[in-house]
């Protein structure tokens, strides 16, 4: 047996705890930001968290003021709701305000991902990201290489973890679309036949329309066929996180910023008011460096390094925060102040720009508010995708759907515009768009068929 030393290079994927506990921080919402730093406030005698009441909250009103030229820098109107590490709070924390919560979506899947005693924990540490990745509908929008390449993981490795997310509890976790989300339902069941898995992946437009002679005609199956499949496939659930305490855990929302116009300029005012005022015990860091409390000392380094690094990440979460809302208004400066249609805009297109990795600005977006002129918004409804226009100019998908809804609005009730007719229209107004897409866009604003409409008179 020949014994000899050999000098290998492998990658290791090490996520620390203050790291993972910054992602944790960016991608909860104002209200489990709250409830997360009380909680922690009863583990960490260091940490006090000052918390304002929600009733006591109340938004500053400003009137817009005469409109002045549309390149006047954004500005930022905010209150620092942390101390410096270094100064301290002589107000005593409120710990009978901390909240207890259903539980949440993530939650649930990371507590199944706790009971894999064979996974290994490089493994366990991806799926964990992975499920931080997932979207408040339960799915992951974030291309799979491009988060290997954030954490600079083989895609290899990355593809085993989402298996493993993808057999959790709720089947269809971790899909990347719905046809993806259905067949992983579907595979689950019996029903997983040839003409049902055809049905899905080539025919969800024309199963939105009830078109059974066209689905007949698609699979070349008999109708009644077509209509078992139907139902077979609308038994599933597209939406994998839905009765789970996230999804509408609360009956209000608290937005992250206000977006206002004053004259030409816009201005974003961080909600930091809704945020608690964290610092340091005066009277625990007191005691560091006392001779008589020489026992407690390693204890309370430990809890006063903890406390840094969670203070560390608030100020990184409100920084990411407000680059993010600066870059969004900035592209979206015409959305704002003159009521124009949104420009397409990605989170790719983001990530480039601010030098972010796209999970980041999944995070960062995801179940995030905004309040502008009156209404309360998700953030993620001013991403669009950038279509096909015929004079070459950049079209978003929402000013799409838009054109749609008035075309619909306008047309003879009699004689309402078919998904092919809606297609044609568009293209005279330079939006190029197939009539699988043209369906896919009206059903997801809850536009019946042209024959549903023509049924109920619009």
């Amino acid at each position: 047996m020949l014994l000899e030393q050999r000098l290998t290079q492998t990658q290791k994927l090490i996520l620390t705890q203050a790291m993972q506990q910054s992602l944790h921080c960016l991608q909860m919402t104002a209200l489990e930001l709250r409830s997360y730093l009380q909680e922690l406030s009863l583990s960490n005698p260091l940490l006090d968290v000052d918390e304002q009441p929600l009733g006591d909250l109340r938004p500053e009103v400003i009137e817009p003021e005469t409109r002045e030229q549309d390149n006047v820098p954004i500005e930022r109107r905010e209150q620092m709701i942390w101390e410096s590490s270094r100064s301290f709070n002589d107000e005593s924390s409120d710990f009978t305000a901390c909240l207890t919560r259903p539980q949440s979506f993530t939650d649930y899947l990371n507590d199944q991902l706790g009971q894999l005693a064979l996974l290994d924990p490089a493994t366990l540490t991806l799926c964990r990201y992975l499920v931080g990745c997932l979207n408040s509908a339960g799915y992951l929008d974030v291309p799979l290489w491009d988060l290997a390449e954030d954490l600079s993981v083989p895609l290899f490795d990355m593809e085993q973890a989402l298996f493993v997310v993808q057999a959790l509890d709720p089947p269809g976790v971790g899909a990347r679309s719905l046809s993806e989300c259905l067949l992983l339902q579907l595979a689950q069941d019996k029903e997983f036949t040839a003409v049902n898995i055809a049905l899905i992946q080539r025919g969800l437009p024309l199963l939105a329309e009830n078109d059974f002679a066209g689905l007949s005609k698609l699979l070349d199956i008999r109708p009644a066929e077509v209509r078992r499949a139907a139902e077979i496939i609308r038994s599933l659930n597209p939406i994998p996180s839905r009765g789970f305490a996230s999804e509408r855990s609360v009956s209000f929302i608290l937005p992250e910023a206000t977006i206002l116009r004053s004259g030409g300029r816009l201005i974003i005012e961080m909600n930091d008011s809704a945020m608690p005022r964290v610092s340091l015990s005066k009277d625990y860091c007191a005691m560091l460096g006392q001779p008589e409390y020489q026992e407690a000392q390693p204890y309370l380094k430990e809890k006063l390094s903890e406390a840094r690094s969670l203070m560390n990440n608030l100020s990184n979460r409100h920084d990411t925060m407000f680059r993010l809302l600066s870059a969004v208004v900035d592209i979206q400066r015409g959305y704002f102040l003159s009521d124009q249609g949104l420009l397409p805009m990605t989170m790719r297109q983001l990530s480039d720009e601010l030098g972010l990795n796209v999970s980041t600005i999944s995070r960062a977006v995801k179940d995030k508010y905004i309040q502008f002129n009156g209404r309360v918004f998700p953030l993620r409804s001013l991403f669009t995708a950038s279509l096909q226009s015929t004079d070459g100019q950049a079209v978003s998908a929402e000013a799409a759907r838009q054109q749609i809804r008035r075309f619909i609005q306008a047309e003879n009730p009699a004689r309402p515009l078919s998904d092919e007719a809606l297609g044609e229209a568009l293209s005279g107004v330079g939006i190029v768009l197939s009539r699988r897409t043209v369906a896919k866009y009206r059903s997801e604003m809850g536009i019946p068929t042209a024959s549903a409409r023509k049924r109920a008179g619009k």
